[in-house]
């Protein structure tokens, strides 16, 4: 299949027909460069602020666009699919409708996960459907629902092999050559590689309403989260490429949904939303924290080892400590040897490794004493003095719903201990966007690697590839607390836990209306 993503130039609403018939002109293009299914960005009728111009909102109104893209699908024999403003049953939506090659809509979605002011003006959809075509399965989302895990999730488990995401992606920057934006960066690779799925990615370039600034990079990303072709930041393109769903992709790991019900928590009585409005003074939230990595070849270098860096982690300053996997089965043994060697004053330490039976599980422990185990069986976090801390482990944290669920129960620190090899920087980037999608603190312990990443998304501190070494940064729990990313966007109190039924089901669940 020849898939076009077109890039298109954002415009005020008050532009809103001459941007409507640039989007058209883009198509009569895309289709005359042998383009089968053709892509365009989000809310390019009528703009995406629209709280712009006095009297644009009213002007945009009186034009429906719907029959003229249902008419250029059919005249055009294309699979086309375009993000516009909707109405529909008295309220606006942010939608994304595609139409098949003989001009009937096919499918038709609205953007769940709101962005910023998106609320002022449009309701969030709560359904997340996907459509057989030619090609394969297709599923669709809208910009910012690519920054939270549920959505591509279930088009996944629905079959989709290929996820369209209509995107107004916003940037800032003084050269307009360089704009990016986290989910081009690592969340997008991400959600491809966790679900096995192909990402097509239309965005908008330029600066609509003087303050929304596009940042470009319309791309393809292959089912391994490899960006396969991309756009620049700066123009107008048609981005090709040649993309074959039948080819088999990875498979996502296994799944767990018995162990996933916090997911459909109701928000308020969540950990996560009533730790919000939790006071910690500041004085009281520095956790400087050290992740370390060294190699062993036997138990007893290991214990020295420990020994060393825990030794070096606490005179440095740190209060938390991260050990790397534990040799043989019997971690909770080796933490308690250990214990004797954390210095007085409060200190924490975390041993990972595998229990008597061999799964997994990680120790956490103080001087002299063991303060409990976590396993990927009990996904709930352990209250201590240096915050909750959750872990994951191998493919636990390939899954997007075990740290989600460690996070709606609290969670402010996730370790994942992570096992197997990934292409590229695919670890690294899954990883990241854990530490965004929940607004937590991630270390995260690959093979040569170990990383502190921050609720932002950030790598804070990463150790060398090679020899042995500790990295520290600064964790404070009120950072992770705060589920805000921008004004209308919160990440715990704007999940619509009704609508992810499908992540704890057994079954699949019927849902094939817009929203």
């Amino acid at each position: 299949m020849k898939i076009a993503c077109v890039q298109l130039r954002a415009h005020d609403s008050a532009f809103a027909r001459s941007a409507l018939e640039n989007a058209l002109e883009h198509i009569d293009r895309a289709a005359s460069l042998g383009a089968e299914l053709i892509l365009l960005p989000e809310s390019l009728y009528p703009s995406y602020y629209l709280g712009g111009a006095d009297g644009a909102d009213a002007a945009w109104r009186e034009l429906d666009p719907l029959p003229l893209f249902s008419g250029k699908a059919r005249e055009k024999r294309v699979w086309l699919a375009a993000g516009l403003v909707i109405e529909e049953k008295g309220r606006l939506f942010n939608g994304a409708v595609l139409w098949g090659p003989d001009g009937t809509e096919k499918l038709r979605t609205f953007k769940s996960n709101l962005w910023h002011f998106d609320r002022k003006y449009v309701s969030p959809g709560t359904c997340f459907p996907v459509v057989e075509t030619p090609f394969g399965t297709v599923g669709m989302i809208v910009c910012a629902d690519g920054r939270i895990p549920e959505i591509c999730r279930i088009l996944a488990l629905k079959g989709a092999k290929l996820v369209l995401d209509l995107t107004n992606l916003t940037s800032t920057g003084p050269d307009v050559e360089k704009l990016s934006n986290p989910q081009l960066e690592y969340m997008l690779p991400a959600r491809a590689a966790e679900n096995g799925i192909w990402i097509a990615v239309a965005d908008k370039v330029g600066l609509e309403s003087e303050s929304v600034l596009n940042c470009g990079g319309s791309c393809i990303i292959d089912p391994e989260g490899r960006i396969e072709a991309s756009a620049g930041s700066s123009k107008e393109e048609i981005l090709l490429a040649d993309i074959d769903l039948s080819l088999p992709g990875p498979l996502f790991p296994e799944r767990h949904p018995s162990r996933y019900s916090a997911l459909a928590l109701p928000t308020e009585e969540t950990s996560a939303y009533k730790k919000q409005f939790e006071y910690i003074a500041p004085a009281d939230d520095e956790i400087f924290t050290a992740i370390c990595r060294f190699f062993s070849s036997s138990r007893e270098e290991y214990i020295a080892a420990a020994r060393r860096f825990l030794a070096l982690a606490a005179d440095q300053g740190n209060l938390l400590c991260c050990l790397p996997p534990a040799p043989g089965k019997n971690t909770l043994e080796l933490a308690e040897i250990l214990s004797a060697s954390i210095p007085e004053g409060g200190r924490l330490a975390v041993i990972p490794g595998l229990d008597p039976s061999g799964r997994p599980e990680a120790v956490l422990f103080a001087r002299n004493m063991v303060l409990g185990t976590l396993n990927s069986e009990a996904l709930s976090p352990l209250e201590t003095s240096a915050g909750a801390i959750g872990a994951v482990f191998g493919d636990g944290g390939w899954n997007p719903e075990p740290v989600r669920c460690l996070m709606i129960q609290g969670a402010e620190i996730i370790i994942w201990i992570d096992g197997q090899k990934r292409p590229g920087n695919s670890s690294l980037n899954v990883a990241r966007t854990r530490a965004a999608e929940n607004r937590v603190f991630v270390l995260h312990l690959y093979g040569n690697d170990a990383s502190i990443i921050g609720p932002s998304g950030a790598v804070l501190a990463s150790a060398l590839r090679n020899g042995d070494q500790a990295v520290s940064a600064m964790i404070r729990r009120a950072e992770s607390r705060a589920k805000t990313v921008v004004p209308g966007t919160n990440i715990i109190s704007g999940r619509i836990p009704e609508a992810y039924g499908e992540l704890i089901a057994s079954g699949e669940e019927e849902c094939r209306g817009g929203n």
